[in-house]
């Protein structure tokens, strides 16, 4: 068994807004807006990961496109040895299982648009990134 456990996703929400004001241009530059929230019940845990990217409130922007994950896993702490703890095997672990899934959603969504060339999300170390929100935002 290992410690923690995925036990699958579903997908919660998945959109994709085209922005009727958008001024062409030659290079756009998306910064997606990444969101995660956890509940833990005993040993079974439940993440949530969000993404947005675009804005149809910027006219640099040609579309707006979010997405929704929720993860259910289980974290077993008998096999946890090393004693890490269930924290840092949601901060770091779950939101790295999840982020691929939200990577190929948003670029499915972008790329059946059929008027822009599809937006492939950046691989990235997602929980850094989550840490680098947190402190940025207290």
């Amino acid at each position: 068994m290992t410690v923690l456990k995925f036990n699958g996703y579903t997908v919660k929400e998945m959109g994709y807004r085209n922005n009727p004001n958008f001024k062409k241009k030659k290079n756009i530059s998306l910064t997606p807006e990444i969101q995660s929230n956890n509940e833990i019940n005993d040993n079974k845990i439940i993440v949530n990961l969000s993404v947005k990217a675009g804005s149809i409130s910027d006219e640099s922007m040609p579309f707006e496109v979010t997405c929704s994950v929720q993860g259910k896993f289980e974290y077993n702490p008998d096999e946890d040895t090393n004693k890490v703890g269930v924290d840092t095997f949601i901060r770091n672990n779950s939101v790295a299982i999840l982020y691929p899934y939200v990577r190929a959603i948003i670029a499915t969504l972008t790329t059946t648009s059929n008027e822009f060339p599809g937006y492939n999300m950046p691989t990235i170390n997602v929980a850094e990134i989550l840490r680098n929100n947190n402190s940025s935002n207290k």
